[in-house]
């Protein structure tokens, strides 16, 4: 094994990972010369020979060996590569279980595994923050972030898991999904009038869902997009915002939620912690945006 494996890699229980092992696998090619150096697609293909056919309990496992590799002491000397190893898999995982898979229960498996992880967006184990390729490209460095990809796809059932976990709430510009949904083109035009449909419907459903975490909707932007002729997929879009999301005054209802999710978003307890406060179930399914 190189002197970069031997650094990263230091310990048995490391190199009995899956990612250890890649990791191993990763420097011999490397050692080996120019002809060998593009190393990428082998851990492509091995982390998708995994994906593949994982379910639950095995993407579970798999998340318990990136969390051991990732918490096993480094040597500085070595970091970029890495780095540069952790990013590739990443990219990989994350292009399995958003464009490939589209699995919620292991999507809300991703997220119970690294929930203490969310309020550290540079921590390699807060994976929802990272970027990613939709289509595999070796340089995953540039790409979407699992929000705004499944915004551009529509896809509410992994939205509101998402949703749930405080991810919109975490945004800088929560505006952006939005415009994405209404906005980012699709291929309706060139689909059946049953799937366009379902596309419109998953739509109004992706940004019903977006209400539910927002004090304020900027309908203004939105008509911005649309004075630059830019068509949104909603027709009606604005009867599906609530007024006191941008004329009236906001319900006190709807405040209360958004209190008491942000307190608990500031201890990572979110979507766990609702189950624990003495409320009625309703409640507590009103503040886990079930309604």
């Amino acid at each position: 094994m190189s002197d970069d494996a031997e650094r990263c890699c230091k310990g048995p229980e490391v190199r009995q990972t899956v990612f250890g092992e890649l990791l191993e696998k990763v420097a011999v090619k490397r050692i080996l010369g120019p002809v060998y150096r593009n190393w990428e697609p082998l851990i492509y293909h091995t982390l998708s020979h995994v994906l593949r056919h994982v379910d639950a309990p095995g993407f579970d496992s798999l998340l318990s060996d990136y969390i051991a590799f990732v918490h096993w002491p480094r040597d500085k000397r070595c970091l970029s590569f890495y780095l540069e190893f952790t990013e590739i898999c990443i990219n990989t995982i994350l292009y399995w279980l958003f464009a490939r898979k589209v699995n919620p229960p292991l999507v809300q498996k991703l997220l119970e595994r690294t929930a203490s992880y969310l309020g550290d967006r540079g921590n390699q184990l807060a994976l929802i923050w990272r970027t990613f390729t939709p289509v595999y490209n070796p340089n995953p460095l540039c790409g979407v972030t699992p929000l705004h990809f499944v915004a551009q796809n529509r896809q509410s059932d992994i939205l509101k898991i998402l949703l749930q976990y405080g991810i919109l709430e975490r945004e800088e510009s929560p505006m952006s999904t939005i415009l994405i949904i209404l906005f980012y083109p699709t291929s309706i035009a060139r689909v059946h009038d049953f799937e366009s449909t379902h596309i419109i419907e998953e739509a109004k459903l992706c940004l019903s869902l977006c209400v539910r975490v927002t004090y304020r909707i900027h309908v203004s932007q939105i008509k911005a997009y649309i004075n630059f002729r830019q068509q949104p997929l909603i027709s009606n879009w604005l009867n599906c915002i609530p007024v006191t999301r941008y004329q009236e005054v906001c319900e006190l209802l709807h405040l209360c939620r958004m209190c008491i999710r942000n307190c608990l978003l500031t201890s990572s307890g979110l979507p766990r912690g609702i189950s624990l406060l003495p409320l009625p179930k309703s409640l507590q399914n009103y503040l886990n945006l079930e309604r």
